[in-house]
């Protein structure tokens, strides 16, 4: 019985007469231990039958999670000794973690998924639902509807703490065709009403992807509401189908012949590529919200958002971006041709309540035109407010845009908002030194022309940066105004010639 509650590559040994030891290997975290232990417990628990009569015995489990308490084999089995002894004066029956922290979280993951059984019949359960914006148009085009919690005992619980506690104990079977019937019967309504038309995106967790009634079940939902197939868009996590992909695959089309949408959630986070999301017949594409939360100044992050928005153009898949904030991010996702977005800076997730007046107002985000691109755009940041003021005014004949940050917080909304064709930096600031700000630049706008002014000559780091390319010039204070506004002209000179040189290959882009 022991033996069939663990996993391939783990250790079950004898240790003595009645009692076992294991070795756990690779956990993604401490609390799947917890799973194991309650596996443990439960199939120990079921009656043995001997000589046609039924023997109930039950066992005590201590637990010790390397290395918070122990980096040896013997340090580690002294810490689950002890745990075992506690275990033990706690009433036997149960398990118990070396670390008392631990042992708390146990409780509360126990409490939880107690609770978590009877929260639909208590109707605890509410679908909130957030919505889904044009990029282009500004408007809604849909909402994705988000499940919610509140009990009695443990108050608001976050669905990061309650949907994998529902996933590993079968829960999220009834609770999630819940919020499927709940969802599609409210759209219904609201489509009933004559108000725009919507598509609802609900989320399809692994262990639902692997039911074996998935299709009637969605079949079901959909007769019983009378929602169009159409209208009902199935969000599906790259862990629901990572195992088994030619079934997934066989699976989803499935899917799609009852006619709904598919939607391929949190991208970016696992180990999707062209060629492995080509084979899924996908609608959108969703850039999980840790791509976005930094978008405008973290190149790495924008890279890999602006790689998913064109791989996902090449298979004709709308983009959608989760958790934008900003209006920055607006205009640097809407400047890499973003479908659509979803986050706090048009509404949090709300009730059905306070969502209808959203619908009936015909509420929409405020979507302000692109920057012409032949516009002379000059960002001038330095943390010394008098030195931007003397080279606006020094400047402000020359016809240029000029925008002025103190600091590369704000010149990175800056940019996201307005690209600029010349960047011109301080050295020396607070939060980040002019060369470190210019090379992120580099990496997020290659065609800008990027230069230093400065009084303070670090050789060696201004020389690094203009060897790897992050610097075109370097200028130091105090300037010469007249040589100063030459060498911007040639800036923009060159910047001319650069965006001249780079348009035809553009204009090919998917």
């Amino acid at each position: 019985r022991l033996g069939l509650q663990v996993r391939e590559g783990d250790t079950v040994g004898r240790r003595s007469g009645n009692e076992f030891g294991f070795v756990m290997a690779n956990l993604n975290h401490e609390r799947d231990a917890i799973a194991l232990a309650q596996r443990m417990l439960e199939a120990i628990a079921v009656p043995f039958v001997i000589d046609a009569q039924a023997m109930v015995i039950t066992a005590s489990i201590g637990i010790s999670v390397a290395p918070k308490d122990g980096n040896s084999g013997p340090a580690l089995l002294k810490s689950a000794d002890a745990a075992l002894l506690r275990a033990k004066q706690a009433g036997r029956n149960t398990f118990r973690f070396y670390s008392s922290d631990m042992d708390a979280d146990a409780a509360r993951r126990l409490g939880l998924e107690s609770e978590l059984r009877n929260a639909l019949q208590r109707d605890e359960m509410m679908v909130f639902y957030q919505p889904q914006v044009s990029l282009d148009s500004g408007q809604m085009i849909g909402m994705e509807a988000l499940l919610r919690w509140n009990n009695a005992k443990f108050g608001s619980v976050s669905p990061a703490e309650f949907i994998p506690i529902a996933e590993e104990s079968g829960l999220i079977i009834p609770i999630g065709e819940w919020v499927f019937r709940t969802a599609c019967m409210q759209t219904r309504q609201w489509l009933d009403l004559g108000l725009m038309p919507l598509r609802v995106a609900v989320n399809l967790s692994a262990r639902q992807f692997r039911q074996p009634n998935l299709l009637t079940v969605m079949r079901d939902v959909l007769a019983e509401s009378g929602l169009p197939a159409n209208a009902l868009e199935i969000e599906i996590t790259e862990s629901a189908f990572i195992d088994d992909v030619d079934q997934a695959v066989a699976i989803c089309r499935d899917l799609k012949r009852i006619g709904v949408k598919l939607s391929l959630d949190d991208f970016g986070t696992g180990y999707s590529s062209l060629a492995y999301v080509s084979r899924f017949p996908f609608d959108k594409l969703k850039i999980d919200q840790s791509f976005v939360r930094d978008i405008i100044e973290n190149p790495v992050n924008a890279a890999i958002a602006t790689a998913a928005i064109v791989m996902a153009r090449s298979l004709n898949l709308m983009v959608l971006a989760e958790g934008v904030e900003t209006e920055a991010q607006v205009s640097f996702l809407r400047s890499r041709r973003c479908d659509a977005m979803q986050g706090y800076l048009f509404s949090r997730p709300l009730s059905a309540e306070a969502f209808a007046p959203l619908l009936l107002g015909n509420t929409h985000l405020s979507i302000f035109d692109q920057p012409r691109e032949n516009a002379k755009t000059l960002l001038l940041l330095d943390d010394e407010p008098n030195i931007l003021t003397s080279l606006t005014r020094l400047l402000r004949r020359e016809g240029y845009t000029i925008m002025a940050a103190t600091s590369s917080t704000q010149a990175f909304e800056m940019l996201a908002r307005q690209p600029a064709q010349v960047v011109i930096s301080d050295q020396r600031m607070p939060d980040m030194s002019g060369t470190e700000f210019l090379s992120r630049i580099r990496q997020l706008y290659p065609n800008t022309i990027r230069m230093v002014l400065t009084g303070y000559t670090d050789l060696e780091s201004i020389t690094g940066a203009i060897n790897r390319g992050a610097i075109y010039k370097f200028l130091t204070k105090p300037w010469d105004d007249d040589q100063l506004r030459e060498q911007i002209r040639e800036a923009f000179r060159m910047a001319k010639d650069l965006q001249g040189a780079v348009r035809p290959d553009s204009a090919e882009r998917p």
